[in-house]
């Protein structure tokens, strides 16, 4: 999933739609791991393949990325 790590880095009248624009891909990204997980018969795997985007996305990061961890924030 996306987040915004910093809102108040955003002038305040872009935060809404900002969070607007991260909510609808956050929902696109649920219902598309649900889908990967019901279509291959196992919509008990949508934890699993959620945390396998979830690493590969990690993996995939450029240098200097933030993504959050179990600890908080990360720079990669």
């Amino acid at each position: 999933m996306i987040a915004v790590r910093d809102a108040t880095a955003l002038p305040l009248k872009d935060r809404q739609g900002i969070n607007g624009l991260v909510a609808a891909e956050n929902n696109d990204r649920s219902a598309l791991y649900k889908e990967i997980a019901s279509g291959n018969g196992h919509p008990e795997w949508e934890g699993e393949i959620r945390s396998t985007f979830a690493t590969r996305w990690v993996d995939k990061a450029q240098a200097g990325w933030w993504y959050q961890g179990a600890n908080g924030w990360i720079k990669k």
